[in-house]
């Protein structure tokens, strides 16, 4: 059988040319395949030493994939090394004390004088800087690569395993219904969900986890595992997060209680070696499985439960952990603990269609339940095991739900899935706008006629970002924690804060008007449907708009999707620049209508 042969080209670049092509946005990752950021400070330390001293280090691997346009090389191996030279340079860390120079080459001074970034000290000596900066990086570049070929080469390389976790290693470069809605899923839970899977490294640190002495945009301590007892922060770097996610969902999409079992997850990720028959059929029926309830229903079953889990705990004012085992469990983790409840919830919310009917009476049940669980020691959890675990759970909650007037597959209280899209801005900040709400911070509060006007500019210049980019405009979301304070100060009304963002919802100006909120619904999509909004955008705003629930909190989302064509408001045609709405000049609208074509 004939080879195609494959376009490589190697060749050394220096620091300083890596790290202005980084400055450039030329660096893409790939999260369908590539890892967060993982590496401690003593690891980027270790590495930049190497460079300072001209020992040789391992080829990055880089693809330049088909069809292209836009020059940028999406790393398939390196990602690790690449941030640890990039945020050297930039002065995230020192090592032996020291801090890069930013006086050593161009780009760097000029970052520095415009106050880009600020020169930390001790300063690195120069003559280290500069063998830094000319140091020759070794870069291999697969040209002209197909998507499919670039997952494969990122498998075959980390198929040694020795840097990869087990469940890593699985998930490298799989592409089934399961592992993809596994993978989407995890991100939900874990808070790190991006608006594309494709970003720029310079963006990677604001989805990773803290690491120690290494501030990225996740802290470990904040993510649902791990502050509620589930998982240690060593099993999320290790991403036991996401095995428990399918772990999880092969139960719940199974027609039989299947065991929790390690060699069950590589069967169901395809990543068993050499595939034997009842390997493949165990992946293949897991596949059909989750295809048959469809990938995006399996994706709201999880929100449905987890949400629902998140408000009982909310109301307990408790961890899961401090929920179910009051007097502590010896400082351990509680993963199997937490799979028998969220199964029991699965089984009456999901399958019987039930929902909560005695919040207060189900808190007290679970309180110091712990010791109520039927639980297997040891690696393997049989399927008999695991469903008696669940039935008991089931057998002494299900008196406080009761059947559920108005089922909704798709109904989601917008905890986890709110939360989502409040981390996705922070990579994605043209597809993103927040506004405290639609009323006036004056004394007397009144509908802010020139703020819905912006609302709805808004709207249009998303949409411009480009044919089929979806971004939204979230009212009740506080653009900072000084305009918080005035609607509390205003209203009386407390915002809740997460991650930084300050949500104050929307229910106070409803009061203020007179209205309840599904009056304050119709009024808002009359005043859409009158707006200078242009067709088809204004009917799809109208159509997908949202009113929903945040703890105590109701936020409207406006959804957006870029049309066919630019959209325009007001006889303008609008653009986001970073967070900022600009109108297109006249000598670029030729370029506005080129990113539609």
């Amino acid at each position: 059988m004939a080879v195609a042969q494959q376009e490589l080209t190697v060749r050394g670049e220096q620091v300083e040319r890596v790290f202005i092509n980084f400055r450039d946005n030329k660096y893409i990752v790939n999260r369908k395949y590539q890892r967060k950021l993982i590496w401690t400070i003593e690891e980027k330390q270790k590495f930049i030493d190497s460079i300072i001293q001209g020992y040789p280090i391992p080829i990055i691997l880089l693809a330049e994939p088909l069809g292209r346009q836009d020059g940028s090389l999406e790393i398939i191996d390196g990602m690790q090394r690449m941030n640890a030279i990039t945020s050297f340079i930039a002065n995230e860390f020192s090592v032996d004390g020291g801090y890069f120079d930013l006086n050593t080459f161009a780009t760097t001074k000029d970052l520095l004088d415009r106050g880009v970034i600020e020169q930390k000290t001790p300063i690195l000596e120069r003559v280290r800087c500069l063998a830094i900066a000319s140091y020759p990086v070794p870069l291999s570049i697969y040209e002209a690569a197909h998507q499919d070929a670039v997952e494969e080469v990122f498998r075959r390389i980390n198929s040694g395993g020795r840097q990869l976790s087990r469940q890593e290693l699985r998930a490298a470069g799989a592409t089934n219904a399961f592992a993809d809605c596994v993978r989407k899923i995890s991100a939900r839970v874990r808070g790190d969900t991006s608006n594309s899977d494709l970003l720029q490294l310079s963006e990677m640190r604001k989805i990773s986890i803290t690491n120690k002495d290494l501030e990225y945009g996740i802290s470990a301590d904040n993510v649902f595992w791990v502050s509620n007892g589930i998982l240690s922060k060593d099993q999320l770097r290790q991403s036991r997060d996401e095995e428990m996610v399918a772990d999880l969902v092969a139960y719940m999409i199974s027609e039989e209680p299947v065991a929790s079992r390690t060699e069950l997850f590589d069967d169901y990720y395809g990543a068993t070696f050499p595939m034997t028959a009842a390997s493949k059929g165990r992946f293949d029926t897991i596949d059909q499985a989750i295809r048959k309830r469809s990938p995006e229903l399996v994706d709201l079953d999880y929100q449905r439960v987890q949400d629902a889990l998140v408000l009982i705990l909310s109301q307990a004012k408790k961890t899961f952990l401090g929920l179910i085992f009051p007097n502590g469990h010896g400082g351990n983790p509680v993963p199997r603990y937490f799979q028998a409840v969220f199964l029991a919830f699965h089984n009456l919310i999901v399958e019987r269609g039930m929902q909560v009917s005695d919040s207060a009476g189900l808190i007290a049940r679970l309180t110091d339940s712990g010791k109520d669980i039927p639980n297997q020691d040891g690696g393997k959890w049989g399927a008999e095991n695991r469903r008696n675990s669940v039935d008991s759970v089931v057998g002494w909650i299900q008196g406080y739900f009761e059947d559920d007037k108005n089922p909704d597959p798709a109904k989601v209280h917008w905890v986890t899935k709110f939360q989502n899209l409040l981390t996705n801005s922070l990579t994605e900040q043209a597809a993103y706008d927040f506004k405290q709400g639609f009323f006036t911070l004056s004394d007397n509060p009144s509908f802010d006629e020139n703020s819905f006007n912006k609302i709805m500019e808004t709207c249009a210049a998303i949409a411009n970002i480009g044919k089929g980019h979806k971004g939204y405009v979230l009212v009740g979301v506080a653009e900072n924690a000084e305009t918080a304070a005035r609607v509390q100060e205003v209203f009386g009304s407390k915002p809740h804060s997460y991650g930084g963002f300050h949500v104050t919802g929307v229910q106070h100006e409803a009061e203020c008007a007179g209205k309840n909120l599904d009056q304050m619904f119709q009024d808002i999509t009359d005043r859409i449907g009158r707006s200078a909004l242009s067709e088809p955008l204004k009917s799809y705003v109208n159509s997908y708009l949202k009113c929903v629930q945040y703890y105590d909190k109701t936020v409207f989302v406006f959804e957006i999707l870029g049309q066919d064509a630019p959209s325009h408001w007001n006889g303008k045609w609008p653009e986001r620049q970073g967070a900022q709405v600009k109108e297109v000049s006249a000598d670029r609208m030729g370029a506005l209508f080129e990113r539609f074509k």
